[in-house]
């Protein structure tokens, strides 16, 4: 699933949360998706600083949306998850027996695991974490250069604790 359409996906909440993260761990980042928005709305960067930062972030998350914004929408997701959910991402990697460094990065992955180890590990996951945050890093796990895991892809797919869809991903993150 591509990251752009994971704006569509997730609760405004969730939105908010994903760009305060950034903006706390990542001003220059942050001042991009300022000037994307501007660029791409029409607005000047100052009337869009001037407005409230929920009102500034939806409209961040309607210009992230677009198939043109997949590349600055993937870094933040990654940052977001690297910066606030580490705990989580460590917790997959060890159930997979994966090598990483105290962030959840990765230098090289290993062989698609099997099925029944990546149902443990999701498992595992989802009784520590919301499922929310679960699902989107999953998607965006299975989506690495170097992972792609068809037995991740079924899970995701099959299962419908991590279905994406606004309404659903609403009642789930609470």
């Amino acid at each position: 699933m591509a990251t752009c359409i994971l704006w569509q996906e997730i609760p405004e909440e969730l939105v908010h949360e994903i760009l305060l993260a950034v903006r706390d761990s990542d001003k220059r980042l942050y001042r991009v998706v300022v000037e994307l928005t501007s660029r791409r709305l029409g607005i000047r960067q100052a009337k869009l600083l001037e407005m409230a930062k929920t009102e500034r972030h939806q409209l961040s998350s309607h210009v992230l949306s677009l198939p043109q914004s997949e590349e600055i929408s993937s870094h933040l997701f990654s940052r977001w998850l690297v910066h606030t959910r580490a705990p989580m991402l460590c917790a997959w990697l060890d159930a997979l027996e994966i090598p990483h460094d105290r962030q959840g990065v990765v230098e090289a992955f290993p062989e698609e695991p099997s099925s029944e180890k990546l149902r443990a590990a999701l498992e595992g996951l989802l009784a520590r974490y919301p499922t929310l945050d679960v699902a989107i890093y999953l998607r965006l796990f299975n989506e690495i250069d170097d992972v792609g895991w068809k037995g991740l892809e079924e899970i995701l797919s099959g299962d419908d604790r991590l279905r994406m869809g606004r309404r659903e991903v609403s009642e789930i993150r609470g």
